[in-house]
């Protein structure tokens, strides 16, 4: 009840200056163990229109890797893909604000008893597996894919072609800056170029191309009005063949590794005909989280490029906007997005489906 002028909370003055280091490790057990009381649902769905377009963010939590150091969270991921989702007239997918909360001080406990070189696996809850770390034999039973899957049978439900409707998934990620990584803006295709080699896909490799090289054309196009340092290259495209070994960044982890991102669960299992994994350097984190107009112009230029894609230049209707949105957009064009299924003729699959199809009464189970 220690509370500064202007009604500002003491303890939150201190936590803003000092972070959770100012708080002594027994107080930091106690408050992790109040979040987890209050923790009800650890992930955040986010509807901000009816597109079957869809926005994760699973990195913006400390998380425990099956033999590996934990992975790092990824700041700004959650505010970007909740911005975009909002602007693509889709839905967004991350952890829940109270999971992060308690994420953050689970990871300053540890460091405060192990020291900085410590291993800080212990302290992370392992109920949180990492949804881009999925081994093949658990991604059915997990949360986060099963929440995934339910929104794209929620999409195929409502259109009359089934699976054959164009799906959207983007998984957003943070990086390091360059000349660590080689670009500001890592556009990963690997997950979409497999769907194609292992004819699962109703894509050709040459629709797979296209989309990449469409959406280094609009992202590049927006970075460029950015001020992002160091100036370094600004958008580059991942495509290799997972026969070829996995390649950093580029959206899908080799066959051998049975471990699946992301964007591999969103094609192979859950049906989403398109998923792209967008690694955003720190510097360009930091100004789109700043920068709600540029997010806005980042999610248009996404959408462009997808509908592109397709061979057509349709617009749809607008959707409605909050009034930040609005203020911030000023008086920018429509959205565009891919043609709708209803008006397109309905087609059959030219290779197989993918290698699991999930039900509404497993999901419900």
């Amino acid at each position: 009840k220690d509370r500064l002028k202007g009604g500002r909370c003491r303890l939150n003055e201190l936590l803003e200056e000092e972070g959770c280091r100012s708080l002594k490790d027994e107080v930091l057990s106690s408050l992790a163990e109040q979040l987890e009381v209050r923790v009800r649902q650890r992930m955040e769905v986010s509807i901000e229109g009816p597109r079957a377009l869809l926005v994760t963010a699973p990195h913006n939590i400390y998380l425990r890797r099956d033999g590996h150091e934990p992975h790092i969270m990824e700041e700004y991921t959650t505010l970007i893909a909740q911005r975009l989702a909002r602007t693509l007239g889709g839905t967004c997918l991350c952890w829940s604000r109270a999971e992060q909360k308690r994420s953050e001080l689970l990871w300053c406990l540890a460091r405060i008893r192990r020291g900085e070189g410590g291993d800080f696996s212990s302290f992370l809850d392992p109920r949180n597996r990492d949804p881009n770390y999925l081994h093949t034999e658990e991604v059915l039973q997990n949360p986060w894919f099963r929440q995934m899957c339910r929104l794209a049978e929620r999409w195929r439900e409502h259109n009359t072609d089934g699976d054959v409707r164009r799906s959207l998934h983007v998984d957003v990620h943070g990086c390091r800056d360059p000349p660590i990584t080689p670009s500001h803006l890592t556009i990963g295709l690997a997950a979409m170029r497999n769907e194609v080699d292992s004819r699962r896909s109703s894509l050709s490799l040459a629709r797979v191309e296209a989309f990449g090289a469409l959406l280094k054309a609009e992202l590049s196009a927006v970075l460029s009005q950015l001020d992002l340092r160091p100036q370094f290259v600004l958008v580059r495209v991942l495509l290799p063949a997972l026969a070829e070994g996995r390649e950093r960044l580029s959206g899908a982890w080799a066959l051998e590794d049975r471990r699946l991102t992301q964007s591999q669960q969103a094609l192979t299992y859950a049906g989403f005909t398109h998923s792209c994994q967008l690694e955003l350097s720190k510097s360009l984190r930091r100004v789109l989280s700043r920068d709600d107009a540029a997010n806005a112009r980042l999610g248009r230029a996404i959408l462009r490029a997808w509908n592109l894609s397709f061979g057509t230049n349709a617009t749809l209707p607008s959707l409605p906007r909050s009034p930040a949105s609005c203020a911030a957009e000023g008086r920018d064009s429509l959205l565009q997005s891919g043609p709708s299924s209803s008006s397109a003729k309905a087609r059959v699959r030219r290779s197989c489906p993918p290698r699991l199809r999930i039900s509404s009464a497993q999901l419900s189970s």
